[in-house]
């Protein structure tokens, strides 16, 4: 999906991924598995995101608007259609069920996923000061637009019960713009609308209650 490239837009000015470079080792290429030692840019953030949900097909970002004049660029299949399907669903249990259930706007079927990532601090990470992130994706049933919010550093407060990861602190800042913004993209609200849940519901387990 382009994620160790320069995005692909129109400007020059085009942000990079920071990787281990030429200390590209086993350790390196395990712990990339899970954030450390590789950070993107938020628009090759929403290109992935684009990419897994619009039916498997990457295509690159681009600044214009994609009409008659302008129309999307050519892409190439990265995830197949059941891929892109299944995952619809599970990111949209990731907010009804999930860490992300504060990113929830009634009506708008948003899906995505939470991030919490540790910041450096004198070379070593540290959980003491973070970035979280929320990407998603909605109307989730039929996507059309992708959101990508960060909080660089954000502080625990008595409303999060004192923490500072993504479900407490990005993921109401996504409620609140989607449910702003959706009617503005002509999204209109449906309580009955969502994704097919039927392929993913057999490998979700719940804690029994006591």
């Amino acid at each position: 999906m382009g994620f160790l490239s320069p995005v692909e837009i129109e400007l020059k000015e085009r942000g990079r991924t920071l990787t281990p470079g030429k200390n590209w080792n086993l350790i390196e290429t395990l712990t990339v598995g899970y954030g450390h030692g590789i950070a993107v840019t938020p628009l090759h953030l929403a290109t992935g995101y684009a990419s897994l949900f619009n039916g498997g097909v990457y295509r690159p970002a681009t600044l214009l608007k994609v009409d008659r004049t302008h129309p999307a660029a050519q892409g190439h299949r990265v995830f197949s259609e059941q891929t892109s399907y299944k995952m619809r669903s599970l990111l949209r249990l990731v907010v009804t069920q999930g860490t992300g259930k504060k990113a929830d706007a009634p009506g708008y079927r948003i899906g995505g996923k939470t991030g919490t990532a540790e910041k450096l601090l004198n070379g070593h990470y540290t959980s003491s000061a973070v970035v979280t992130t929320f990407a998603g994706v909605f109307p989730m049933d039929e996507p059309r637009y992708v959101i990508v919010v960060m909080l660089d550093d954000p502080k625990a407060t008595a409303n999060t019960y004192g923490f500072h990861t993504a479900g407490w602190n990005v993921a109401p800042v996504v409620s609140k713009t989607v449910s702003r913004i959706a009617p503005m993209l002509g999204v209109r609200p449906s309580k009955t609308r969502e994704p097919n849940m039927a392929e993913v519901l057999p490998y979700v387990h719940e804690k029994a209650e006591h």
